[in-house]
């Protein structure tokens, strides 16, 4: 009887970072908002919590897990800021501005890593009720 282990049937989409040659991979870049700003209200504008600090530390532990490290470009007090349509049917009256962390990590250049981003794009829209939530993907050369 043959065992074959687990890991053998999960695709293997971790990028070979480090490799001693050039390397083709893609680099996703997840735009996950923190923060939702509106107008002035009494002279104060309104900010409202969208993804809270437990939720931006466990997907930075999940991302990990899954692809050996990452990156996070956010430099507080001054968050990345982009302003979009919660609607993009109906751009003018669902305009919003966000505060936003970027995660970035290096997958190899296969569907599965596709489908991984596409699924926790719609995990992350449901679970932080947003509209949309950018996910890039780039084709990048490792040196």
């Amino acid at each position: 009887m043959l065992t074959v282990p687990r890991e053998a049937f999960v695709p293997v989409f971790q990028a070979e970072v480090g490799s001693s040659v050039s390397l083709v991979v893609y680099r996703y870049r997840i735009l996950v908002p923190i923060a939702q700003i509106g107008g002035n209200v009494a002279g104060k504008e309104r900010r409202f919590r969208i993804a809270k600090d437990d939720d931006v530390f466990k997907l930075r532990d999940t991302l990990i897990e899954h692809f050996g490290g990452l990156t996070i470009v956010h430099q507080p007090p001054a968050p990345a800021f982009g302003v979009g349509a919660r609607d993009p049917a109906n751009v003018t009256a669902t305009l919003e501005q966000n505060e936003h962390i970027a995660f970035e990590v290096y997958a190899a250049p296969v569907q599965e890593a596709d489908d991984y981003f596409r699924a926790l794009r719609l995990e992350l829209e449901d679970a932080l009720q947003e509209g949309v939530i950018l996910i890039e993907r780039q084709q990048v050369v490792l040196i």
